[in-house]
């Protein structure tokens, strides 16, 4: 049931990534924050290709599978470790990582 909530809070996130990405002219500050993973796989691909698109579509679902999971087994781990590397990395999507995503 978490994937599933996942998946609908990310038709909203793939929005908002892609009008601040503004048809290549914009600033993509809500997909380096959104979709950072997306973001830093742009460094192997050179552009927002398939694997990173794969990576950002799955992303939301996971998050949303590992609260579900943290609610039925009554742990946080999970999810603070997730939120951590979630904040981690859009914070190197800042950090001049991404040279083509001014």
């Amino acid at each position: 049931m978490g994937a599933g909530i996942g998946a609908i809070i990310a038709a909203p996130a793939i929005l908002a990534a892609i009008m601040s990405g503004g048809a290549g002219h914009g600033s993509y500050v809500a997909a380096r924050v959104l979709f950072p993973y997306s973001m830093l796989l742009t460094r192997l691909e050179g552009e927002i290709g398939p694997v990173a698109m794969g990576a950002g579509l799955l992303q939301f679902p996971v998050y949303g599978a590992l609260v579900g999971r943290t609610v039925a087994v009554k742990t946080d781990r999970s999810v603070f470790f997730a939120g951590t590397v979630h904040l981690v990395a859009a914070l190197a999507c800042f950090s001049g990582l991404l040279h083509g995503f001014s």
